[in-house]
């Protein structure tokens, strides 16, 4: 398939057909190899082999084994055995020279292996280490072999005599290119395609059948491009101001909830498109696809392309070459769409920045934000970077307030609509007036209310299942996961106890496994309980949940919202997937059952992110033309994090909490990264992570620059024992030390596992 949509990079040598060999990456997945080597470039590829081609080359003792062009050169290496690129993967090159040059970014900046890094920029499926890669689908198409002059002229003639071929003609005509047989044939028969072609009218060839997702056909009609307001319309010429530029710009939209981002970005884009560029946009959960797709394709058509992890494998392939191709100009997904082939890329957008999900577990540990930085500054036109948030990290913020990174505000909801009016409830007071339900009297009685005036309300409780664990209350014995040795979660939908972390599940107990008594409670609540209790207490309300349960099915996170949005339901329960990105002008109250559920996890961004989440979901109530009422209900009401999110105050908010991570060397002020270790044997992994320490320190210039080695907070996790240890500081510093960590273990027992986390979020 041609590369129409690539932008072309210079090469780097002024003579290309005078290069004489190949620098390749070998997909090996060894440290010890993970540099190029220089392979002949045979005489049948001189002409033909690009940077960014994956090709077949011979490896020690393996015969054929895939790697990657990285570079070209007409000097010859000193190489004691000269050996040939056998032939290419493909006839087109898989990455441009600017891609290519991100993924030795990563690698440098993340640690990883080049080829891990080099991976991430293949299109979905296409690895050579699948048992059966996907294939391209292809089906037999039918288009004019003659002129469009000749053949209306033809059509007119048979118009009475055959008219079923007139029709085929007709279609023909008016088609973009060739229509699939089978599609043609619904209507009119085969038999009028076998008489024109043997009239030479029409011919047969071999077309590509797209696999395209179900998102792609949602219902809509066009949108109408709505008036900006004053602040609206200053985000926009800031970004075409950035975009005219043709260098590297980064902005930080800065929005409350309901101002208008979106319509921001789909403005942004079509002066994006205008100028003849391509824009990807992120979104931090695949719930929030649906939505954002619908509203992108009622402006853009079919110029919309769709990438995340809940398409079927065909589905993101078909995607990723339709990018690839320059059919589309504006890519929608999830983390990994980052990588994205789109070869005239302008304009970068990630919506709710500040979410962790953009941060890559494994490796590579990439963030998605600093990756699309890297592309804009690789690219020869460079382009723009839009973050935006109601709530942005503290990075981001921090960058703000350094001058590093230009910023705009919006600082009022669209139509001079109010924030809601939010209310902190102490559930320390509701117990002692005997109120033991988890529904506070004032959340309550604002649920009957708004139930009686048929307006809408989302419940949020940021745990799944129907409770918490199950308790002995002879022994206080809580059964556990063996393999992770947490406490299994209590699910009434199936009757199951199940592990979230690796996903063991185990029928209920019926006696405690310690003292056999039969005294086994559920204890605290999940969203199935709140979804029973709903129901309870309100019968008459229509209820939907949505959480990893009940949006496993393909389409399942489409279908709920849509029963939603088309006022399906009264009331929708949910954990953290329903709380942000959503427009439900019905929804007018919000419930937080539980505000303090990650306020005192064992994590420094404890309160950025309840503060994150708390104003997210509060930004669901009150988008229609009725004002909206926010219940937090919470066991800490002084919390500085939970005032200032009742309060919706953000610059409040960070100016504490960037004050205490100054004070205590945390990101943004340093860098962070986290060395984890595990593996079957407890006391090895110990050892492993204490070694790891002594090689840190080595190049450290502090002690306090270290902290641990200790038991993770998840100690054990799917069988394996977990320590880990954190570096502090400059980049630099951090990155020696991380490097001097790995290099101390690099001689480790085989049954232990180390990795690293350049600029780690997850620190559990």
């Amino acid at each position: 398939m041609a590369d129409q949509g690539r932008e072309e990079i210079p090469p780097k040598l002024t003579e290309r057909d005078r290069a004489t060999w190949a620098e390749v990456v070998v997909d090996v997945r060894v440290a010890e190899v993970d540099h190029p080597f220089h392979y002949r470039i045979p005489a049948f590829l001189q002409t033909k082999l690009r940077v960014g081609h994956r090709v077949y080359v011979p490896f020690g003792p393996r015969q054929r084994v895939e790697g990657f062009v990285v570079g070209l050169t007409s000097d010859a290496p000193d190489v004691v055995r000269p050996r040939d690129i056998i032939e290419l993967v493909e006839e087109e090159p898989a990455f441009t020279e600017a891609e290519v040059a991100v993924a030795e970014w990563m690698a440098e900046r993340y640690l990883c292996l080049r080829v891990q890094a080099l991976q991430c920029f293949l299109p979905p499926g296409s690895s050579r280490r699948r048992r059966r890669p996907v294939q391209e689908r292809t089906v037999q198409g039918v288009s004019l072999a003659i002129p469009p002059d000749e053949a209306r002229r033809i059509a007119d003639g048979l118009e009475k005599r055959a008219p079923r071929q007139a029709e085929v003609l007709r279609r023909l005509l008016h088609a973009d290119g060739p229509i699939p047989a089978a599609q043609m044939a619904v209507s009119a028969g085969y038999g009028p395609l076998r008489a024109l072609e043997g009239k030479g009218y029409l011919r047969y060839e071999t077309v590509r059948r797209l696999r395209l997702p179900g998102v792609q056909n949602m219902p809509g009609t066009a949108a109408e491009r709505p008036v900006l307001t004053p602040d609206q319309q200053r985000a926009v010429d800031a970004v075409v101001a950035a975009l005219d530029k043709r260098s590297f710009t980064s902005i930080l939209l800065h929005g409350v909830t309901g101002s208008g981002k979106t319509e921001v970005y789909l403005q942004a884009i079509g002066e994006a498109i205008q100028r003849g560029r391509q824009a990807i946009v992120l979104v931090p959960e695949i719930s929030l696809t649906p939505q954002t797709v619908d509203r992108f394709r009622k402006r853009f058509g079919d110029k919309v392309a769709v990438l995340h992890s809940a398409l079927g494998s065909g589905e993101r392939y078909d995607e990723w070459q339709r990018i690839r191709s320059g059919e589309v100009d504006v890519v929608i997904g999830a983390r990994s769409a980052i990588f994205a082939p789109a070869g005239r890329l302008g304009l970068i957008i990630i919506d709710e920045e500040h979410e962790a999900s953009y941060k890559q577990e494994e490796a590579p540990r990439y963030h998605a934000r600093e990756v699309a930085e890297q592309r804009l500054r690789m690219q020869s036109l460079g382009g723009v970077l839009l973050l935006g948030s109601a709530t942005p990290s503290l990075e981001t913020y921090h960058m703000v307030r350094s001058k590093r990174i230009d910023y705009v505000v919006l600082p009022e909801r669209i139509g001079g609509r109010s924030l809601p009016a939010t209310e902190i409830v102490d559930m320390r007071e509701e117990l002692l007036a005997g109120n033991r339900t988890m529904f506070s009297r004032s959340l309550t009685a604002a649920l009957h209310e708004a139930l009686a005036r048929r307006e809408q309300a989302i419940l949020l409780l940021n745990r799944r299942g129907y409770a918490s664990f199950l308790l002995c209350r002879e022994c206080g014995a809580v059964p556990r996961c063996h393999a992770c040795e947490v406490s299994l979660t209590y699910h009434q939908q199936p009757l199951r106890l199940c592990c979230h972390y690796c996903g063991y599940e185990t029928s209920v107990l019926t006696a405690c496994p310690q003292c056999k008594g039969p005294y086994l409670r559920p204890f605290g609540a999940g969203t199935q309980r709140v979804e029973l209790e709903v129901s309870k207490a309100f019968p008459a309300a229509r209820v939907l949940r949505m959480d990893r349960d009940t949006t496993a099915r393909k389409g399942a996170h489409y279908d709920i919202l849509r029963r939603f949005a088309a006022g399906e339901a009264d009331i929708l329960i949910g954990t953290q997937m329903i709380a942000k990105g959503h427009d439900f002008p019905g929804v007018t109250v919000v419930g937080v059952l539980n505000a303090d559920i990650a306020l005192h996890f064992p994590d420094f961004r404890a309160a950025e992110r309840t503060f994150q989440l708390l104003a997210q979901v509060a930004g669901r109530a009150g988008r229609g033309d009725t004002a909206g009422r926010v219940f937090l209900q919470t066991y800490s009401p002084d919390h500085y994090a939970i005032r200032a999110a009742a309060a919706h105050d953000y610059v409040g908010f960070a100016s504490q909490e960037l004050e205490y991570r100054q004070q205590t060397s945390y990101p943004p002020y340093a860098e962070l990264a986290r060395i984890l270790v595990w593996g079957e044997d407890q006391h090895k992994v110990a050892s492993t992570a204490k070694q790891a320490a002594k090689g840190c320190m080595s190049v450290l210039n502090s002690p306090e620059q270290l902290v641990g080695p200790s038991a993770a907070p998840l100690e054990k996790l799917k069988g394996k024992h977990r320590w880990h240890l954190l570096i502090k500081g400059d980049t630099d510093t951090v990155r020696k030390g991380a490097e001097a960590g790995l290099q101390a273990v690099a001689q480790r027992d085989a049954e232990v596992a180390v990795a690293v986390d350049i600029g780690a979020v997850s620190l559990l």
